[in-house]
């Protein structure tokens, strides 16, 4: 797992509440290896875990890449991204997925054990897991906890989009990833648009009781709580590196960033037409802007994602021989991987950021680039719809990637808007984003699993069976 967001938020706490961190390492341990101390130059988040609190899941080669290149990234994030066309249906990899859950539940119940025993906090242990590639981990969890009158409280997070019924219905173990995730007491997704996918997909799959309006799911007795917890970033580390950056973009041409990894979730192709557009209709941007787009390498053994990066160089170099000049070439194509602090300087010398996924859980570049938003004049934000920075970030202009012709007029509305304008969405987007920053994820989460009064967070059990639920299930 790379520094990123979640390691940020995450690995503090668990290091000052001398928690434990369940994880995979991504090599191969024998049983009789120890973890060695982390580096002493080492500046990353995770660089105060003490070997001791690291649990190591030991998975081997064969099966782990049919668990997480098969399952996790053949069916689960294609058909979560509503995208069940790309999705491949193997029993096999399943039953890998099965088995490396298993694996990571037993674990982590030996890591609880171990925080029992030693009794260093107050207060009942919180087990939080992580995405789509753990959904089944908490039965086996729950049920040995249970047999081992083993107390804790367990939550669930997911970073990708949760799908609508229609489309997660195409899963063949719709039902065993429900009942698995619904093991925890509390889950958690970006929006509240992903908790009522969520929460009805448990309605039409399994016939459970739900409460709609205050996200409640009934299950085996328990009322398990659904929360949009909306994921920040380290806010002002980012300030710090745009501080820090040295200019990068030494040209009076505005620039119009993208940054992303190479994948087909993130419309790329999209934009890069959407910009062929532009400088069609609007031929004043012609010498005037760049598209400067950063696409990070991703899963380049796959057939489907190196057919893809052949698509976007073709595409780049068929833009780039159509408007080419002798003192500028529209576009400016990155394929690899760039530091934190030299994307930093991108994102605070760059008049316009695009992020337009065809769908995404989130998307952290939308935040990382408001956050480096320190100079005047200030850059204008574009976001897809179809990504939960869409449905948080309100001031950025919303560009629907599927539509060409719209999306390109966006970007000519964001290189032509006045400073004023410009000033006053970049500055409510940074109070914001400042204020619900990483840290303030954690707090939230931390609140709605030990907060239980009502009036603070809302109703937390379900209400008693009327006669409009024997109506609904008659």
């Amino acid at each position: 797992m790379t520094a990123g967001g979640l390691v940020t938020a995450v690995a503090p706490v668990v290091i000052k509440g001398h928690g434990l961190w369940v994880g995979w390492s991504g090599i191969t341990l024998e049983k009789t290896d120890e973890i060695p101390e982390s580096d002493p130059k080492d500046c990353t988040p995770t660089a105060g875990l003490l070997s001791e609190q690291v649990v190591s899941v030991n998975v081997e080669p064969v099966l782990f890449d049919s668990y997480y290149n098969g399952c996790c990234n053949e069916t689960f994030w294609p058909l979560f991204h509503s995208m069940p066309g790309r999705a491949k249906f193997d029993a096999n990899n399943w039953k890998s997925y099965y088995e490396v859950n298993k694996e990571f539940a037993a674990r982590t119940i030996q890591a609880l054990e171990r925080c029992l025993e030693k009794k260093t906090n107050p207060g009942v242990p919180i087990i939080w897991i992580h995405d789509y590639h753990l959904m089944l981990a908490a039965n086996w969890i729950r049920e040995e906890a249970d047999e081992k009158n083993l107390p804790c409280l367990m939550a669930f997070f997911l970073h990708i989009p949760f799908p609508p019924w229609d489309i997660f219905r195409l899963l063949p173990w719709s039902d065993e990833i429900l009942q698995g995730m619904l093991a925890c007491d509390m889950i958690g997704f970006h929006i509240r648009d992903y908790c009522l996918n969520f929460v009805d997909c448990c309605q039409r799959n399994l016939g459970c009781r739900v409460d709609r309006k205050n996200l409640l799911v009934e299950h085996c007795g328990r009322s398990v709580r659904v929360r949009p917890l909306p994921i920040g970033i380290p806010f002002d580390r980012f300030v710090d590196l745009a501080k820090k950056a040295k200019k990068l973009i030494k040209t009076n041409q505005k620039i119009i960033l993208g940054v992303d990894r190479l994948d087909y979730t993130k419309g790329l192709v999209n934009r890069l037409k959407a910009f062929e557009v532009l400088l069609e209709k609007h031929p004043e941007h012609r010498e005037n802007a760049t598209l400067l787009q950063i696409s990070v390498p991703s899963r380049t053994d796959v057939k489907e994602y190196q057919e893809l990066k052949e698509e976007m160089d073709q595409l780049v170099g068929r833009i780039n021989g159509r408007f080419t000049t002798a003192n500028w070439s529209p576009i400016r194509y990155i394929y690899g991987c760039i530091g934190q602090e030299e994307l930093a300087g991108f994102y605070r010398d760059s008049s316009v950021c695009l992020v337009t996924p065809l769908r995404d859980g989130m998307n952290l570049v939308a935040k990382e680039f408001v956050a480096c938003q320190i100079n005047e004049p200030a850059g204008v934000l574009i976001v897809s719809p179809f990504a939960g920075a869409g449905e948080t970030m309100h001031e950025a202009l919303l560009c629907n990637p599927y539509e060409i012709e719209s999306a390109a007029e966006v970007i000519h509305r964001a290189l032509t808007m006045p400073e004023d304008e410009r000033s006053l969405r970049m500055g409510r987007m940074r109070r914001r984003e400042m204020q619900q920053d990483v840290n303030s994820w954690m707090r939230q989460f931390l609140k709605a699993m030990d907060s239980l009064e009502e009036d603070e967070i809302g109703t937390t059990t379900m209400q008693p069976v009327t006669v409009d639920d024997f109506d609904y299930l008659l």
